[in-house]
């Protein structure tokens, strides 16, 4: 057997799975009806919360009317049984060994943007056609659920409205980095011809922007925080701060509330605070284009 053949088998086991431990956790929550749940959505009382919840946090798949950048987000907290929570833990799981199993055959053509492309124009057309499973989202398939299988005391929901992620690069690994990883576009082309003329060893930074999301602030009782103090380990279990794009998951008895939380509203631009700059590291743009991202020292 060639290692491609290997590969694709080991995708197509993988997202089997997926699909069936995606349906059952979906299934389970939605059954999990006598449970607490809140969501943010401006028209909640008029929807399903619980089939919303579930829907979004399985979803693998690109709808119709989502953009190609966009990934399905929800906030909320969602009360789920101890045998649902054991599902998630089973999803979480297999989405991790399907994100390996894409890797992998992803190796098998390069890293480069064009040989991404040629990936997963062979998955599309060969192995998802015949699975009958059309433009899957891959960021949505690999994200973990957020799981809890003891309530936080505390929840506080806050934007984070930020502003960019960065990589600070040599300009001769700026470079290398543009041509396997960014499409060709006019401002990569021209940022690309600019790191040419410069110095190879010098340092510049190459910003991404974000857009606004929201993090939880978890607070946990006083039996929980001496536990974390105590074992660093465990704070992956016990988080004081996690990205919420999605649903928090926690395990719940039957007539036990949701934990003490903030109903946070939807971003508003107008609230923004701009971060003071340091002066002893101030960067300016290399190129005048506005889609440019690479900067250097002043």
């Amino acid at each position: 057997m060639s290692k491609e053949t290997a590969a694709r088998i080991a995708v197509r086991d993988a997202l089997i799975q997926l699909v069936e431990l995606n349906r059952s956790f979906r299934e389970a929550v939605e059954s999990d009806h006598g449970l607490p749940i809140w969501i943010m959505e401006a028209d909640s009382e008029s929807r399903n919360q619980r089939s919303l919840a579930a829907g979004i946090a399985t979803r693998l798949t690109y709808i119709k009317e989502q953009n190609k950048q966009e990934t399905a987000r929800l906030t909320g907290l969602v009360g789920i049984s101890e045998n649902t929570l054991q599902l998630g833990t089973a999803l979480n799981l297999c989405r991790d060994q399907f994100k390996s199993a894409i890797a992998n055959f992803r190796k098998l053509f390069g890293d480069s943007i064009e040989a991404i492309e040629q990936a997963s124009d062979d998955l599309r057309d060969g192995l998802l056609g015949g699975l009958q499973i059309k433009h899957l989202h891959f960021v949505q398939c690999y994200r973990q659920l957020k799981l809890f299988q003891e309530p936080p005391k505390r929840v506080g929901f806050s934007w984070a409205a930020s502003h960019s992620g960065t990589v600070k690069l040599t300009a001769e690994e700026a470079i290398d980095h543009f041509r396997k990883k960014y499409i060709a576009s006019v401002a990569v082309n021209e940022d690309i011809c600019l790191l040419e003329k410069m110095p190879a060893e010098e340092v510049v930074v190459i910003k991404r922007i974000l857009a606004p999301h929201l993090r939880a602030n978890i607070t946990w009782s006083k039996d929980i925080q001496a536990l974390r103090q105590a074992d660093p380990v465990l704070k992956k279990q016990y988080p004081a701060q996690i990205n919420s794009p999605l649903p928090l998951f926690i395990q719940l008895k039957p007539g036990e509330p949701l934990p003490e939380f903030n109903r946070i509203r939807p971003y508003d631009p107008s609230t923004r605070q701009e971060r003071l700059q340091r002066s002893d590291a101030r960067l300016v743009k290399i190129n005048d284009n506005p889609h440019s991202r690479v900067y250097r020292y002043a």
